[in-house]
């Protein structure tokens, strides 16, 4: 059967453009389901909180987001915390930086990660490489900028058991700091530790890897001690 080029024309045409649409949603890079939630996570996270221009901020894991009575315990200080549980160096580097921490400017940074990574087997050297990049986004755009760095909490149980991998992140991470005149080094680690070197009982909750009250106080007795004199002079009232 012979078919005229007009009518010729009309069967080809939607059959050209729904090839055509095909191959442009499979040419679309579609984003893996994990790195979707962290987006998310963020977003809700801003629009939560979304802190003034030269205040402090706090972003890390789960154990910086734990941290209820941060505002108390570091006070006069005005603290912003944008913590997201679950999260990685990579999570820091990739995600927080950018997105909370660069936009706001803030005067200081409190920073807490590296324990998840360690779970999840990645090396101190790993961990290292993932902190630079966080290092040098911040000091990068925003020079004036403090870091202060809080050292891996040494949870009980499975986590305990690479202990080593914590005790020499740990000092990857001090000296890392130490090399730059813009952070510190905070060792939250030690105060965490009984005198045989074990996680102390009460201050971490029975059968779980996140802290107590106690352990709080443990990290106030490291942390308020070197942030609040050093960011008390910058604070300024509403």
């Amino acid at each position: 059967m012979h078919i005229s080029p007009p009518l010729l024309h009309s069967f080809l045409l939607p059959a050209i453009t729904v090839v055509m649409l095909c191959c442009k949603t499979s040419a679309e890079p579609t984003k893996p389901a994990a790195e979707l939630k962290w987006e998310s996570a963020v977003a809700k996270k801003l629009k939560e909180n979304s802190p003034p221009e030269g205040s402090i901020v706090c972003i890390g894991s789960s154990h910086m987001a734990n941290w209820k009575t941060l505002e108390v315990d570091l006070a006069p200080l005005k603290i912003y915390n944008l913590a997201i549980g679950g999260s990685r160096m990579k999570h820091a580097a990739d995600l927080f930086i950018p997105k909370l921490v660069l936009p706001f400017k803030p005067r200081a940074v409190i920073f807490y990660e590296g324990s998840n990574d360690l779970a999840a087997d990645l090396t101190p050297e790993q961990v290292l490489h993932g902190f630079e990049s966080v290092c040098i986004q911040i000091h990068e755009a925003l020079p004036e900028t403090r870091l202060y760095v809080l050292g891996i909490v040494p949870s009980p149980g499975k986590r305990f058991e690479r202990w080593e991998a914590i005790q020499e992140t740990n000092g990857l991470l001090k000296k890392a700091c130490a090399s730059r005149p813009w952070s510190t080094f905070l060792d939250t680690t030690s105060k965490l530790l009984d005198a045989n070197g074990k996680p102390r009982k009460e201050c971490f909750i029975p059968g779980d890897i996140h802290m107590t009250e106690a352990g709080y106080q443990a990290w106030t007795s490291v942390v308020a001690p070197v942030v609040i004199p050093a960011e008390q002079k910058f604070e300024t009232q509403p």
